[in-house]
């Protein structure tokens, strides 16, 4: 080798240009745990069909599948899963315009024409007023003798499954259906007329719509109930 002479060496074997990203060596690309996460999300969404609560499902599908979607790109083809978030994504964001239209559709029309919605919450609240040694209801809730309402709970178990004529709507499942005792201006006796009769619900949000009459039902010398329903109209 000649004096002055300048010796150029090739890349060295350990140059990061020349390593292998380690994907490529296993074979396989790590997945972020939210593509299965929104995929799962998806999947449950059905719900939000039956349950108005569960219109949140696909909301949080819809905001998880954008999350597994954002961090799949920053990796900029590093990381997998992106089918599995698309789908999740794209099932959540179906299910959320479709059953939340469904519900809010059903909510605007639901209540028969001629009657009025009464929030059962409000009219729980509504506490008698004891007056020399007697419990009379407020005005506000008297002033409802004879109104048509549409009122939503849940029924109170019989023990009868079928043909029922006559039951309590209780205002919450902790009182309906887990050995709670409902308050009494909790219930509301519900006597279907004109010869309707309804099967029980389990679990389920029903609509009864009917004459209120606020008044105190006794049995056995104790009040059981202040407000009974002629039920016209269940669903």
């Amino acid at each position: 080798m000649s004096q002055g002479s300048v010796v150029t060496a090739g890349p060295l074997p350990n140059s990061p240009h020349e390593l292998p990203r380690e994907s490529e060596e296993l074979g396989f690309k790590p997945i972020t745990p939210l593509a299965p996460l929104a995929l799962f999300f998806g999947i449950c969404s059905v719900a939000s069909i039956f349950i108005p609560a569960a219109v949140m499902i696909p909301a949080i599908g819809l905001m998880t599948g954008l999350l597994a979607l954002i961090r799949i790109h920053q990796f900029d083809g590093e990381m997998g899963g992106k089918s599995l978030a698309l789908v999740g994504t794209l099932v959540s964001g179906l299910f959320l315009v479709s059953s939340g239209g469904y519900h809010v559709y059903r909510l605007a029309t639901e209540v028969p024409e001629g009657y009025e919605r009464l929030s059962f919450a409000w009219l729980a609240k509504q506490e008698p007023i004891k007056i020399r040694g007697k419990d009379y209801l407020p005005p506000e809730v008297t002033s409802l003798e004879g109104r048509k309402v549409y009122v939503k709970g849940y029924m109170y178990p019989t023990g009868q499954l079928e043909g029922i004529k006559e039951f309590i709507l209780v205002k919450d499942t902790e009182e309906c259906c887990f050995g709670g005792k409902p308050k009494v201006t909790d219930k509301i006796l519900i006597k279907m007329q004109d010869g309707l009769t309804v099967d029980h619900q389990e679990l389920i949000l029903v609509g009864i719509g009917g004459i209120l009459h606020p008044k105190a039902v006794y049995l056995g010398g104790e009040v059981t109930t202040y407000y009974t329903i002629e039920g016209t109209h269940f669903r």
